[in-house]
């Protein structure tokens, strides 16, 4: 079974006035996450967003600016996505919405758990930053025993060298196959003839941009 994890797809990290801002490129993946949120929960299976949840004194603001307090603006999910998640797919059964205050979108949060209970084997993962908590929680899915799969055109970073360096370190450290949006969607289509299994579905990638 697979999985959609979105990560910190947020204003404060995407958001042109976000206190963390990755800028264009976050901004440029909006519709690439949407996508991907639609056909997972389209094909039946589970989306989870994770996303960063602070307390007004949380102790990461010595190391980086204020940023994702919860309850603030800076802490809604960005965009077209965004407003979809708190529109027309508010309530779907398959969404799960969780809350994290570290990097590793399994440390202190209920995702694990959450994927255990649906069957998931395969984790894709999506969203902010790349070099951050993407790979943060890539390295938890990993720990974990799943096996990971990153939308290469799904995810973003503050720094095109980090971005790519953390593509490349996914997929030769944990093993990440990488992958696109349609690719997936592709192989997640019932319909389409020759449908691979699941662990073949995505092959690992170059480490692209």
């Amino acid at each position: 079974m697979e999985a959609l994890v979105v990560v910190d797809y947020l204003n404060d990290f995407a958001h042109p006035d976000g206190a963390l801002t990755a800028g264009a490129p976050a901004q440029a993946i909006d519709g690439a996450i949407l996508r991907a949120v639609r056909g997972f929960l389209a094909a039946g299976r589970p989306v989870i967003v994770v996303a960063d949840a602070h307390a007004e004194d949380d102790p990461e603001f010595d190391l980086w600016p204020r940023h994702a307090v919860k309850g603030t603006w800076g802490a809604e999910a960005y965009g077209r996505t965004g407003e979809a998640l708190r529109s027309e797919l508010r309530g779907h059964s398959r969404l799960f919405r969780l809350e994290k205050t570290k990097y590793d979108a399994f440390y202190g949060t209920e995702l694990e758990r959450v994927l255990r209970e649906a069957g998931v084997t395969d984790v894709y993962l999506a969203g902010i930053n790349t070099s951050i908590c993407v790979m943060a929680t890539a390295q938890g899915a990993y720990f974990r025993g799943f096996r990971v799969h990153v939308l290469r055109d799904a995810v973003a970073d503050l720094s095109p060298e980090a971005h790519r360096f953390a593509l490349a370190h996914m997929a030769g450290i944990h093993k990440a196959a990488l992958i696109t949006v349609d690719e997936v969607l592709t192989a997640l289509d019932p319909g389409r003839p020759g449908r691979p299994a699941a662990g073949e579905a995505a092959t690992a990638g170059g480490a692209e941009a």
